[in-house]
This record gives C-alpha cells, structure tokens and sequence, in this order.
C-alpha cells in the first residue's frame, strides 16, 4: 500500500512475524526515469531477512522492462504487475485498474515482456474497472501467457474501496484460470480468512494489506498464534515506536513526523475500543514528545477492542 507498507513498516511487522511474502508497493516510471525513492525501498540493504516481491505500475512493455531491468539487477527474480490501482488519477492514464478494459494491451505487453525478461511475473488485479465483466477478456489473454500466479481483488476500480469484495466470485475465475490463484480484499479477522480458504481451497494464499494495518497480529492469528494481552501490549509498543523511530529519522520537522503518524493511527486506532477518541488523541498531538508519551499511554493502558479488560 502506497505510503504505508515500505520498508520500514515491512521491517517493524517483520518482528511481530506471520507474513510470509512482502509485496512492495509499486515503482513506476516518470519523465523515462525510475523514481529514486522507489528504488531505495525495495533495496536489499533496506529489506534484511525479507521475502520481497517488487511491484511495478505501467501500461507499456518499455515501462515494464526498464523495471524488470532494475530489480534485476538488484538480485530480485520476480516482478508483480499491478493490474489493480482505483485511484482515478491513475486508472485515466491506463493504468492499474485502468487498464483491465484493454485486454488486447495487456496481451501486447506480456508477449513483449516474456520476449525480453527472464523474470517471473505474477500479476494483481481487480475484476475490471467500469464492469466485473471486464475480468473474463483479461483471465482469457492471461491463460495465453507465462503468469507465475494471478492476485485478484474482486471490486472495480470505480469502486474504490467501498462496498464489500465479492469473493464470491473467486470459485469462477479459478476455475477459468490456467495459473494459480490467490485473493485480496477484505479480510480483516482470522475467521474470514478461513472462512475463505474452506470455501476456495485451492487459493494458494491470501494477501492482507488494509488488515493488517489495522491489526498487525492478523497474519499470526490466521496461522493460529495468539498472544497473551502482557505480550500482545509490549509488541504493539515496540511495532509503533520502531516505526515512528525510523520515521523521525528520514523526515524532515515535527510537523512533517506527525502528520505521517497519524495516517498510521487512521488505521492503527482500530485495535481500541474507543477508536475515534484513540484518533483524536493523536491528531491533537504537537510535538514529537507529546505523541511519545500519548501513544504509550493509549498502547499501554487503553482498552483494546474484542478484550474483556484493559
């Protein structure tokens, strides 16, 4: 997820345990040039004892090799196509989701790509991005081509994030597809995800991202690891503050520091049982001690959410 899962979120939840992929958000390329900050986080030396799957965001063959080259070169020997950005500032230019209506492109790309590249591809899309019913053209060109395994987060792009994922309609495209399946969306409880995986058995896993945002033990609790609430806090406690830590060091400013913190807390406020007040703490904060000392209050000695005492 852009602005949230870089390297040092993958790093810190690192610790806590679970994951057992990092896809990394996605690297694009603008004015002919890689972003250098994109570069950086998917850097071996910023990713130590990480599995990484570098993402890239691009609508021609060009685009897709100049990224394939580069992480390449870093040692990396798969890629992920993006297939699934909503945001309509991205879809416009044919991009992400924007490009699921074009299946005779994305099949102009991949032939190209596999012509050029010797790494494997995985690919992460929606169902479409006006209509689901743009899913079948694009599983049809996919089946044609070298796919190590399709990622499919079943909304639209013009969806957003609203709505529910329609997972019911994964049994259809693993069905239809020629590769392997894994899914996205939604899953936001140990219980759904094996709800899940018993309803669709041959997923080969399932990738979290708004989830574990909002709880970053949910891939411990899929796994069937639970922590006592001593352990769970002290976790927590250290999660945040390796984060906010790394965080203070790469930003510029109190404001700048707090402003990023609490777009963490927008998810992060979710694990307590006064969400909107956890918010609003945070938000109210002004300096980097004053966030300090109210997160380590809130962590420490608030309620938190589905607990039967503090």
């Amino acid at each position: 997820m852009q602005g949230y899962t870089e390297a040092i979120f993958r790093s810190a939840i690192n610790q806590i345990g679970g994951i057992d992929v990092y896809y990394a958000p996605f690297i694009r390329i603008e004015n002919g040039e890689i972003r250098k900050k994109h570069l950086a986080d998917i850097a071996p030396e910023n990713n130590h004892g990480l599995q990484v799957v570098p993402q890239v965001l691009a609508n021609s063959a060009t685009e897709m090799l100049q990224v394939a080259n580069a992480v390449a070169a870093m040692g990396y020997t798969e890629l992920n196509w993006n297939l699934g950005c909503p945001f309509p500032m991205v879809a416009k230019r044919q991009l992400g989701a924007g490009l699921l209506p074009h299946p005779e492109t994305i099949d102009r790309i991949l032939a190209e790509f596999e012509a050029q590249s010797h790494l494997s591809l995985s690919v992460k899309m929606r169902l479409g991005y006006v209509s689901a019913d743009e899913v079948w053209p694009v599983i049809d060109v996919l089946n044609r081509h070298s796919i190590k395994e399709i990622i499919v987060h079943p909304r639209i792009g013009k969806q957003m994030y609203n709505g529910a994922a329609d997972s019911g309609v994964l049994p259809d495209i693993v069905a239809k597809s020629a590769h392997a399946v894994a899914y996205n969306g939604d899953t936001r409880t140990a219980e759904q995800a094996h709800l899940l995986i018993e309803k669709n058995p041959t997923v080969t896993h399932l990738m979290i991202g708004r989830g574990l945002l909002c709880n970053p033990f949910l891939a411990l609790e899929i796994k069937g690891q639970t922590l006592n609430g001593y352990n769970r806090r002290n976790q927590l406690m250290n999660f945040v503050g390796t984060i906010a830590e790394r965080q203070l060091d790469r930003l510029q400013g109190a404001g700048h520091f707090l402003q990023k913190m609490t777009t963490y807390w927008e998810y992060w406020s979710a694990m307590f049982d006064d969400a909107h007040r956890a918010l609003k703490t945070v938000k109210k904060c002004r300096t980097v001690e004053e966030y300090t000392d109210k997160v380590q209050d809130i962590v420490l000695g608030w309620k938190m959410a589905g607990t039967a005492s503090a």
